[in-house]
């Protein structure tokens, strides 16, 4: 049975070292696992990885493989790490058995790298909607309705804690059905009402509740009642309608709540229960996979307005963007071949643009050898790549 994870992560120290390019900081970080059905080992691996996951997301790195661990030992100090960051040593440092739950501390020494693509440099920002559940009649048990309005909002305090280059800015507030929709055509309206780069859904396909079979001679106990959490999320760029990236996410966890129990899924009792905690471990897992695809991935902008031979875009300070940043003109058509297949065409101008000022969310950009700029519209692209 999949142990489940109640996190807390406390920053206790960070020691700045200078060393060439690179700035070490040591970084202590705490995770908790819920033991299920007697499972020590496993809930003390799980609190670890957690632990220096914590640190390595607020270091601004990635893990993209886990601490082997045994007899509570790190016994594999090396870590894969996204190229933003790169793992020195990780030491354990704590560890307590309470109350079921297993408690482990470490610390890491995490090197900041300058990030390997200039795409990274950019704030990329994503709109969605309150997340649908595929099957409603499964939200019948506890009346869990408004389930996929929560996850967005949670979900959204935590990309945009967690990934300072990924913000989730926008969040229509109403549940649109994805799965029943023509996407490509939505997610380029959503993106050019909200004014963002991308569109995420996020389906919510089972959340269906089992009964749990007990052995005979365990009649004396509760009934244990597990709930599934499944949901498949995509990334669509939201200039093409294109989807980029989509991955699904598989989970079940023990439902606290007799079926019957009527169930407040914004209260923090909901939050920090079993299943809760399962939602928040599978949600920080998927952010996780998002950033690390859409890091190096173009950052696209709208061009505004065409004037005296400057442009006005869309990107600004909230993006990062600097003067002197050097951006790519585009635009992109849609061509049918003689078989009716239809295919988008990505139709690049010749000069290379300049940032010249930059506000909180535009910026005006020119030719950079200050030439003509000819046959430029509104809503053309801009790119950094």
């Amino acid at each position: 049975m999949k142990l489940l994870l109640k996190i807390r992560m406390f920053i206790l120290s960070c020691l700045v070292l200078t060393c060439a390019q690179l700035n070490a900081a040591w970084f202590s970080a705490t995770g908790q696992a819920v033991v299920v059905d007697g499972n020590v080992e496993h809930a003390r691996q799980l609190a670890t990885e957690e632990a220096i996951k914590q640190a390595l997301l607020f270091a601004g790195a990635n893990v993209r493989s886990v601490q082997k661990i045994t007899n509570g030992l790190l016994m594999n100090d090396h870590l894969e790490v996204r190229a933003m960051g790169e793992v020195s040593s990780v030491e354990l440092i704590d560890e307590i058995h309470e109350d079921g739950v297993v408690t482990v501390s470490i610390r890491a020494d995490i090197f900041a790298q300058k990030s390997q693509c200039s795409a990274a440099d950019y704030t990329k920002k994503i709109a969605t909607t309150y997340f649908p559940i595929r099957y409603e009649a499964q939200a019948s048990t506890g009346r869990v309705q408004k389930m996929g309005q929560e996850i967005a909002l949670n979900m959204q305090a935590m990309m945009n804690q967690l990934t300072p280059g990924m913000q989730l800015a926008h969040i229509e507030p109403y549940v649109f059905d994805w799965h029943k929709a023509d996407v490509s055509t939505h997610a380029k309206s959503l993106a050019n009402k909200t004014n963002t780069q991308y569109v995420l859904t996020l389906v919510i396909d089972d959340i269906s509740v089992n009964k749990q079979k007990s052995s005979p001679f365990e009649f004396y106990k509760d009934a244990l009642y597990l709930r599934a959490f499944d949901f498949t999320l995509n990334l669509i760029n939201g200039a093409t309608g294109e989807t980029l990236y989509t991955k699904s996410y598989r989970s079940t966890a023990p439902w606290d709540y007799s079926p019957t129990t009527s169930v407040d899924v914004a209260s923090l009792d909901f939050w920090r229960s079993h299943y809760g905690v399962n939602i928040k471990h599978l949600l920080q897992e998927s952010i996780t996979d998002l950033e690390e695809f859409a890091t190096c991935q173009p950052t696209m902008g709208r061009v505004l307005q065409v004037a005296n031979n400057q442009l006005q875009i869309n990107l600004g300070r909230t993006h990062q963007v600097q003067a002197g940043d050097q951006l790519t003109l585009f635009n992109v058509k849609q061509i049918t071949d003689p078989f009716g297949q239809e295919y988008r065409q990505f139709v690049l101008h010749p000069t290379t643009l300049v940032v010249r000022q930059v506000f909180s969310n535009t910026a005006t950009v020119s030719a950079i050898d200050n030439s003509l700029l000819g046959n430029v519209q509104p809503n053309d692209y801009v790119a950094r790549q």
